[in-house]
């Protein structure tokens, strides 16, 4: 995250804007301890840094130490649903937003807080950020300029057969057949993020050409006024260090024209340490709709981090 300029500044801003005299609990610090620091050195009370990796913990106290503020923030080693605070927390901050952006268990953890961490009490805001999206549109196969800029991502879409769901660096709009629209709106700046959430998307297509697939990206809203204002960061933009996810339809393409509707129904559990998604689409054509193949669940449909690997090292011969 710290080479995310973009993201980090976005996240300093808002935190030096809520956190001055307050408890703040940091959930999932990482071994920098990055947003900890941050409200440290913005005149927060106290901070509480939860993390679970032990090297990654012990790593987030000693850039504590090497900062300067080990008197202003604790390091607290397990799972934020299970470690206790010693005192109740006015500022929650967190940056546990995934590629698709409840997938990193985000809502689970904020509920818990809400109800064991948290001063019911305090001062909105509740938390930075403020708010998360998922937006999705159709797209076709990325071209063969942006596989060229991204080797990496060209040895994944070189995939094995029957992987529905790939993690890729920012696709850019020119690959989008249609204007991208949110599937799943999660607001964390009152601490009640919705568990179940259900959408039903139609896109008329603006241009003829191949159907591929379901790009999606992220947008979040740092800004503790509650997250009504524009997005600050967005994986979209070029060097996010947050990925573009393209759930593939298919691996040939469907032919499409301008003004055809593809319609796509979705589905987001969140409320548990896993959760999972669906996504299923049609295409219109002449009045008649026809499926675009079987229901994604993901993250089942992704790649593993070793068959990414696999895939890579073969690619380029290693």
């Amino acid at each position: 995250m710290r080479d995310d300029e973009d993201r980090t500044e976005a996240y300093r801003q808002a935190i030096v804007a809520a956190a001055n005299g307050k408890v703040v609990v940091d959930i999932g610090t990482g071994a920098l301890a990055l947003l900890a620091l941050i409200a440290a050195e913005a005149g927060a009370a106290h901070v509480y840094a939860i993390e679970v990796q032990a090297e990654a913990a012990a790593a987030a106290r000693a850039a504590v130490a090497a900062a300067g503020h080990s008197n202003t923030v604790t390091v607290l080693e397990g799972f934020s649903t299970e470690v206790l605070l010693p005192e109740r927390a006015q500022l929650m901050v967190h940056e546990l937003i995934g590629d698709v952006a409840g997938e990193e268990g985000a809502v689970a953890a904020i509920l818990d807080a809400k109800h064991r961490f948290m001063d019911p009490m305090a001062p909105l805001p509740f938390s930075v950020p403020a708010r998360t999206r998922s937006f999705l549109a159709p797209c076709e196969y990325p071209s063969e300029a942006y596989r060229q800029r991204f080797p990496a991502a060209d040895a994944l879409l070189r995939r094995p057969e029957g992987v529905r769901a790939l993690k890729l660096p920012a696709l850019p709009a020119d690959e989008l057949l249609a204007t991208s629209q949110p599937f799943e709106d999660i607001r964390f700046e009152v601490g009640a993020p919705q568990p179940q959430q259900r959408a039903e998307l139609r896109f008329e297509l603006s241009r003829c050409g191949k159907l591929y697939g379901l790009a999606v990206h992220i947008e979040v809203h740092c800004d503790v006024n509650g997250g009504d204002t524009p997005a600050d960061v967005t994986s979209a933009a070029n060097g996010s260090h947050w990925s573009s996810v393209l759930m593939v339809l298919s691996a040939e393409g469907v032919a499409v024209r301008e003004g055809q509707t593809v319609l796509v129904h979705t589905s987001a559990h969140l409320g548990g340490a896993q959760p999972r998604y669906t996504f299923e689409a049609w295409l219109q054509d002449g009045g008649v709709w026809s499926s675009l193949g079987s229901v994604i669940e993901y993250p089942e449909a992704s790649l593993s981090p070793n068959d990414v690997m696999d895939l890579q090292l073969d690619r380029f011969g290693a």
